[in-house]
């Protein structure tokens, strides 16, 4: 990607925010289907720092949930546009592993058990999520096509997203996978923080502790 090119469309959305007000004449859009694109080519780790922060500008501008989302999913819609060779067929998509692999159906097939969804969750939760159900839930008919049976899920989706991600896990295994790695790797990451956090403070407990005993003695 151009880098750019990103930076036009970072500052884009950074002067979009001054223009919250303008949202009753954004065209509207299908906020789970922009999410689910953006998923889907591998820019939503990207896109959602700047969703957040237009979500905040819109409720600073006094704008309820339902006018804040309209705006900010029409504005990152126009910021980030689909890619021009976005679920393309041919040796291009062949050579990344990312071949539209035909329809999929039975995503919106919600289980009355679920309850409502929200929009997000962390990109941790729905990927581990994606990831602990794909292969319960997936099944590739012989003609290519691809039928989501959630009821078989062994626990609800933590959000609308999640699902996204679980398109994207089927149409893009290896965008995907990219996906899961990094995450992963910033799990591991954060456990390893922890675990040295803990080891300084065992260790200062030792010294208090030792410093006690001297004091007692003396």
């Amino acid at each position: 990607m151009d880098v750019s090119g990103r930076g036009g469309r970072v500052d884009g959305a950074s002067q979009s925010q001054g223009n919250a007000s303008t949202a009753s004449h954004s065209r509207e859009v299908d906020p789970l289907s922009v999410t689910k694109r953006l998923q889907r080519d591998g820019r939503w780790p990207e896109v959602e720092p700047v969703r957040d922060r237009l979500m905040k500008e819109c409720k600073k501008k006094g704008m309820n949930k339902a006018e804040s989302q309209a705006w900010t999913y029409s504005e990152l819609d126009r910021l980030y546009p689909p890619l021009v060779t976005e679920w393309t067929t041919g040796s291009d998509d062949d050579e990344l592993g990312s071949t539209d692999r035909g329809t999929v159906t039975g995503l919106s097939d919600i289980p009355a058990s679920w309850g409502q969804l929200p929009a997000n969750a962390s990109l941790g939760a729905e990927i581990a999520w994606c990831q602990a159900n794909r292969l319960w839930v997936v099944e590739e008919k012989s003609d290519g096509a691809t039928v989501v049976h959630l009821k078989l899920a062994r626990s609800p989706a933590p959000s609308w997203s999640a699902l996204g991600w679980l398109e994207t896990s089927i149409r893009a295994y290896s965008k995907f996978v990219d996906v899961a790695a990094k995450v992963t790797a910033t799990h591991q990451d954060q456990q390893d923080l922890v675990r040295r956090e803990r080891m300084a403070i065992d260790e200062i407990r030792s010294l208090l502790a030792e410093m006690r005993e001297d004091s007692d003695k003396g």
